[in-house]
């Protein structure tokens, strides 16, 4: 079973409890942090310079399509008020805008919609300088609740 997030204010996780659902889940996305969210919206700062980058200085499509993804995935489950490593990714449409550079880059995910089985993300990825650099739909496919699912998927 997975450890019970640190704090749930409202019923949501919060950004402490997200950020170790990163650290526990994401190894990889140690530059990630959470810095508020409310189970509506969620703010998540990445560290540019410790991501991938393209010649040029340019942060990569790939990079910039996970961040947003992961940080549809923390919103999901900061509404769930859980931590649901099963929530799956079922379409992510992204649009890069502008070329941003390493730095600090902030995405700002917002709940369109959250039902039973899918939720849709609205999410947006800005730069140092605030300038959109990229703007994504992301849906999510909420498993059935149930410990049964999450104890099979921590055991394997």
């Amino acid at each position: 079973m997975l450890p019970e997030p640190t704090a749930l204010v409202d019923g949501t996780m919060t950004p402490d409890a997200l950020n170790e659902l990163i650290d526990r889940q994401f190894p990889d996305y140690g530059a990630c942090r959470v810095t508020g969210t409310d189970g509506t919206l969620l703010v998540m700062e990445a560290d540019g310079a410790r991501l991938r980058t393209r010649p040029g200085g340019t942060i990569a499509g790939p990079e910039q399509a996970a961040l947003v993804d992961l940080a549809a995935f923390l919103l999901v489950n900061a509404r769930l008020g859980r931590p649901t490593p099963m929530a799956l990714t079922t379409s992510l449409q992204i649009s890069y805008l502008n070329r941003p550079r390493p730095g600090l880059l902030r995405t700002h995910a917002r709940m369109a919609k959250f039902g039973r089985r899918l939720c849709v993300v609205l999410a947006e990825l800005r730069d140092a300088a605030d300038t959109p650099a990229a703007s994504a739909t992301v849906t999510y496919s909420i498993p059935p609740a149930g410990p049964d699912l999450e104890a099979r998927y921590v055991a394997s």
